[in-house]
């Protein structure tokens, strides 16, 4: 029989005092003119009655174990199922750790050297893009205007116009590369020394060897793709709308193309770019952290594992109330029969030890 205490589980502090002052009324001390109480006898240590009433308080605790272990029995195996899951997400989340870290030390290493020589400012990036996209949708109108009225169907004639204008923008970027040659010579002492320190960023700060060289075919490339779109657009339009259409058109083109580059060169900063790609590296391995933190399998094994735990405890509590309610119980049997075993156990005998009572622990285990 298993004593439940979930009726009263909680109980206000008015609805405890009304309990114990009705209890108190009940409890009646008649005056006499000599107190006088009867010891329990050392003979009988402990009564039948105490040790049913001491049986059935580890009851009581065992059976709200057993109660308690069923009700978490879904939890558990729940937990049990997950536990893989959870242990490997924990694993992996070790393992990545050091990664964020040396992620985190390499953008802070960068953004302490680097920071004195970056010239871009905070921003800029925005216009860059804002600037792109504005001469992008600019040489695809004008491009695909031509082409409608050359007789090109709508469709393809967008895409063409897409394409080119993509390949005009591109070959501006060659601006971006005469701006790292411009940057790395402005940061070039004159016997090419180099604090130990900013040893690993040498070809940010300064550039590779063959730069030049490459910066050159580069240019050579993107004036051919740039003269290319010109003389195709002019003879579109001259072929529709006359010479002078052409040329406006054609100029346009280049317009774009210089545009681009102009727009290239301005925002272009090696320094810069070097710390934003150590800050995106460390942002990166900082979201895959959080992902591996915030796993579905290791969320819900940590709840069923906590669920499980606290089921176990509330049964156990009440186990431990409802063996207190049998103790008290036992106590007012004894209250009830002093002339077997005395009011209250004695002082002892001078030079003996009382002898030990079992007691039952809140587990079920008896000292």
């Amino acid at each position: 029989m298993r004593i439940s205490f979930r009726p009263k589980r909680i109980r206000s502090a008015d609805h405890l005092g009304a309990a114990m002052s009705t209890k108190v009324q009940r409890t009646r001390m008649v005056p006499v003119r000599e107190a006088s109480a009867v010891a329990r006898p050392n003979t009988v240590p402990q009564t039948y009655l105490e040790q049913e009433f001491d049986e059935l308080a580890i009851e009581q605790l065992r059976e709200h174990a057993a109660a308690g272990e069923a009700a978490a029995h879904q939890s558990v195996t729940t937990a049990a199922g997950l536990e893989l899951g959870r242990a490997v997400g924990h694993e992996l989340v070790g393992i990545n750790a050091p990664l964020v870290v040396a992620a985190r030390d390499n953008f802070l290493k960068a953004l302490t050297l680097l920071s004195p020589f970056v010239k871009r400012k905070a921003g800029s990036r925005w216009v860059y893009f804002l600037i792109w996209i504005l001469l992008l949708g600019g040489d695809i109108a004008g491009i695909t205007g031509a082409a409608v009225a050359y007789g090109e169907v709508p469709m393809l004639a967008g895409l063409q116009a897409l394409s080119v204008s993509v390949t005009t923008v591109l070959a501006g970027l060659a601006g971006a590369e005469f701006k790292y040659l411009k940057a790395a010579q402005e940061r070039q002492s004159e016997d090419g020394a180099l604090v130990p320190e900013l040893a690993p960023y040498r070809t940010v700060l300064f550039g590779p060897i063959s730069a030049r060289r490459l910066v050159l075919i580069v240019t050579v490339v993107s004036m051919f793709i740039a003269v290319s779109v010109a003389i195709g657009i002019y003879s579109l339009r001259a072929s529709v709308e006359g010479e002078t259409a052409g040329m406006v058109y054609g100029t346009f083109a280049c317009a774009v193309a210089v545009g681009s580059w102009w727009n290239s060169y301005r925002h272009a900063d090696a320094v810069a770019d070097k710390i934003d790609a150590a800050r995106q590296a460390y942002r990166r391995e900082l979201r895959a952290h959080t992902r591996m933190t915030w796993s579905w399998t290791v969320r819900r094994a940590e709840r069923a594992a906590a669920r499980s735990a606290l089921i176990r405890d509330e049964h156990r509590l009440h186990g431990e109330a409802a063996a207190a309610r049998i103790s008290a119980l036992k106590f007012e049997a004894l209250q009830q029969n002093p002339d077997i075993v005395g009011h209250g156990p004695g002082v002892g005998e001078i030079g003996r030890k009382p002898r030990q009572v079992a007691v039952p622990e809140s587990n079920g285990a008896v000292v």
